[in-house]
């Protein structure tokens, strides 16, 4: 089995602390819940279904990274884990020590692909699902196969009449709107963004790809993107727009504010990122008025002014770097 590292670094890109993993490990990052600090990380376990980059299972580490627990997949209505199922490492939210809501995605027969796409008697989906999960329990799941209309607004990895496993979203990011308590997800196989309601399962919004519900220009059109999230005291949403070879192969940070009511976008900013094309993975988050970037397969970290151009700071790997997480202190990490 490979294994892995975490690391905390500041911003000369000097390493404060650092941890190898049992396995290959991704998205560690820092919440604040109930006044508490807590850390989490996934971990690929060689022995589940992958059907896209890490599937495992999260590990929730207490503010001085002791293990608290491990936090699986659970079976629930047509999910099971008795195959090897597990959780999609792509993203993760902690609601408190007990809550939180996770991804998975699996294999998956469907009978209910529009006949336009000509889908095969023995298709196979990569089925997106998302579990919220309180005190052991599943309060609310989300099944991407339930909403048909998905499968006509996928640009990629869709030939559902194939028997291979079609990965015709590819979700890989999602993130809690406070100001509703919905859900925003990324679709990287879509070029989408869409909003779902927590508790209906319903589509609120769509942005970009084939069917969207907000008038978007050229400049304004994402491509694969990764990491979206709310930033500005959650009024502006910030994409990390990876761009697509052979089409656009460079990569972009992008904000939008949204009336959300008149499905209009109300303002729109595009950086170019200053670094190598980044065709998979990626992250970006906002420090004051600087972008903490995490390059993904591009092998890079910057922190750098988006005014400006100014590069903050640089790092550069030889090896990818999923996310990267800025936290305003590491208490109880350093002894």
């Amino acid at each position: 089995m490979r294994t892995g590292r975490i690391a905390v670094m500041d911003f000369k890109g000097r390493i404060l602390f650092e941890k190898e993993t049992p396995a290959t490990a991704s998205d560690f990052r820092q919440w604040v819940v109930n006044g508490q600090k807590r850390y989490t990380y996934g971990i690929d376990d060689p022995a589940a279904v992958h059907v896209t980059l890490e599937a495992g299972y999260v590990l929730l580490l207490d503010s001085a990274l002791n293990a608290m627990k491990e936090i699986h997949l659970k079976p629930y209505k047509d999910v099971t884990t008795d195959k090897g199922q597990a959780l999609d490492l792509h993203d993760f939210i902690l609601l408190s020590d007990v809550h939180y809501i996770a991804m998975a995605v699996y294999p998956k027969h469907v009978t209910n692909i529009p006949a336009v796409l000509s889908p095969s008697p023995a298709n196979k989906t990569a089925t997106a699902v998302i579990q919220e999960v309180n005190n052991g329990i599943v309060v609310w799941q989300w099944d991407a196969s339930e909403y048909p209309e998905l499968y006509t607004s996928s640009t990629a990895c869709n030939n559902f009449h194939d028997t291979a496993v079609q990965d015709y979203m590819h979700m890989n990011s999602m993130c809690l709107d406070p100001r509703d308590s919905n859900l925003i997800i990324s679709m990287r196989n879509l070029n989408q963004i869409i909003k779902i309601d927590r508790k209906s399962g319903n589509i609120i919004w769509r942005l970009g790809g084939k069917n969207s519900d907000f008038h978007l220009t050229a400049d304004q059109e994402f491509l694969r993107q990764h990491n979206v999230m709310l930033t500005d005291s959650n009024q502006t949403l910030m994409v990390f727009d990876n761009g697509e070879k052979g089409r656009r192969e460079y990569s972009r940070i992008l904000e939008f504010r949204l009336d959300e009511q008149k499905r209009s976008v109300v303002s729109f900013s595009s950086f170019r990122i200053p670094e190598p094309f980044t065709e998979h993975e990626g992250s970006v988050q906002k420090c004051g008025g600087n972008y903490l970037i995490s390059g993904g397969t591009a092998n890079y970290i910057l922190l750098v002014n988006p005014a400006t151009g100014e590069k903050r700071m640089e790092l550069n790997a030889n090896q990818c770097n999923y996310r990267a997480h800025w936290v305003k202190d590491i208490n109880g990490i350093l002894r």
